[in-house]
């Protein structure tokens, strides 16, 4: 598609996504049983990915997460899509963020900042976090490359009204070895519980299973003077989120390990999960089990 149709389709979707949350979750409210019901969307990679995680909770228990989580997939969808026209004030009147002091004072004391988090909620809306302090000025997403030329051009769109830079996945390492090289300090974020694509791994107990996972982040700070903070996440009502930055503080068996930061950003992880269980993305094949089907 050239560009010209491209920006016409974006246009488009910037009218459609101009319309009120409240009109947009009834799209969600239709959605959701075409999803669970009828298109099965990985419904079975869904429900052992709980089933693992949770051998402790009840076959009824399980079902209700299962039904919320793709309630809230759904949801996720439309408020990813609802960036493309969403003024600031409706942003900060529903995502509140505390503990902003914590990337403030790191960044006077001339530290960088990676702030590593899940798939929790709609992370989409979680750059909000640098509109709500004023140090560090510089920030930045990392994302992984968008084989379709549309799809690309739109998510870029929907991440680039923070004015935050977008860096590339494979781009990462030179970007902050040159932003730190500047002088000026940074925060990153990273999604950081994704399935690891590098040969540089480690492997960490999580939701009661033998999980591998990269730990990139922790190794590139210690090049760049990065110090790494944990984004919390809660859902307190549909279209509301509460963020918190936390210290990553390991314990003491996470000190013994190779990579303390990224062992006690896995804890916090679940514990994170595991109260409200429906707000993460269960559909990822994240323990490679089995295939991406129904």
């Amino acid at each position: 598609m050239n560009k010209n149709g491209t920006r016409k389709r974006h246009h488009f979707m910037r009218l459609l996504a101009g319309l009120p949350l409240s009109f947009l979750y009834l799209l969600s409210d239709i959605a959701y049983p075409l999803l669970y019901y009828i298109i099965r969307y990985r419904r079975r990679l869904v429900r052992e990915n709980l089933r693992y995680a949770f051998p402790e909770k009840s076959q009824q228990e399980l079902v209700g997460i299962e039904k919320a989580f793709y309630r809230n997939l759904c949801d996720v969808f439309i408020e990813a899509f609802k960036c493309l026209n969403i003024t600031d004030e409706e942003m900060r009147r529903r995502v509140e963020i505390l503990n902003t002091e914590l990337p403030e004072r790191l960044a006077s004391e001339g530290k960088n900042i990676f702030m590593l988090l899940g798939h929790m909620g709609c992370w989409e809306w979680y750059q909000e976090v640098g509109e709500r302090y004023s140090n560090p000025r510089k920030g930045a997403e990392i994302y992984k490359h968008i084989e379709n030329r549309y799809f690309s051009s739109l998510m870029h769109e929907i991440r680039s009204r923070w004015n935050t830079t977008q860096i590339e996945m494979k781009q990462t390492v030179r970007t902050m070895l040159q932003w730190n090289a500047e002088g000026e300090p940074f925060l990153c974020g990273f999604i950081s519980d994704q399935r690891p694509d590098t040969k540089v791994k480690d492997v960490v107990t999580f939701l009661n299973q033998q999980t591998w996972y990269a730990p990139g982040a922790e190794e590139l700070a210690r090049k760049v003077n990065a110090e790494l903070v944990y984004l919390d996440a809660e859902k307190t009502s549909r279209g509301h989120y509460r963020l918190t930055f936390k210290e990553i503080k390991p314990n003491e068996e996470e000190s013994l390990s190779r990579y303390p930061l990224s062992r006690c950003f896995w804890r916090m992880l679940e514990q994170n999960i595991c109260r409200q269980p429906e707000i993460w993305l269960w559909s990822h094949n994240r323990w490679y089990k089995f295939e991406l089907t129904k």
